[in-house]
């Protein structure tokens, strides 16, 4: 979808919005989207506090189908299992080494981590007004430097995803 004209974009996007606002709420570092094409997996940064809205994000058809290998040269594809089974292997308490902990310092929106962005990348459409309308009026701000606002404030600053 990432490839195609705008309006695929967007539903992209939107896709990945809303597994990035899950993740932040929830103060996972990892994710993934499951279609019936493909596996999409998603990395939030590597740092402890990641930046707003980075994802590092890669895909693993469905398709794809690991063979038996003989020689010690070749490697093992990626598949969808493979995947999945490398993601609950990150998922714990021990950080794999090599990689990022599954914990993400994410703090309330108080905090203002939120503000820790990057730029917008170039092939990312322009949000449309529409687009901006709906984002103000379900969480009350529609871009990073936004300030904080009643509803994401929830109970006084209280941190989301204490464990």
């Amino acid at each position: 979808m990432r490839v195609e004209g705008n309006i695929k974009r967007v539903e992209y996007l939107r896709g990945l919005a809303h597994l990035h606002h899950v993740m932040r709420e929830h103060g996972t570092r990892y994710g993934f989207i499951l279609t019936e094409i493909e596996l999409v997996l998603v990395r939030n940064g590597a740092e402890g506090t990641p930046h707003f809205g980075y994802l590092e994000v890669t895909s693993v058809q469905l398709a794809a189908a690991g063979s038996d290998v003989d020689g010690e040269d070749e490697t093992t594809p990626l598949t969808a299992c493979l995947a999945l089974w490398g993601l609950c292997m990150l998922a714990g308490d021990e950080p794999t080494p090599g990689h990022a902990p599954w914990k993400a310092e994410i703090g309330a929106p108080a905090e203002g981590t939120r503000r820790k962005a990057l730029a917008r990348d170039d092939w990312m459409p322009q949000p449309q007004l529409a687009e901006k309308r709906e984002a103000k009026r379900a969480r009350g701000w529609v871009l990073p430097e936004d300030p904080v606002g009643r509803k994401e404030l929830g109970k006084r600053g209280v941190r989301y995803g204490a464990c």
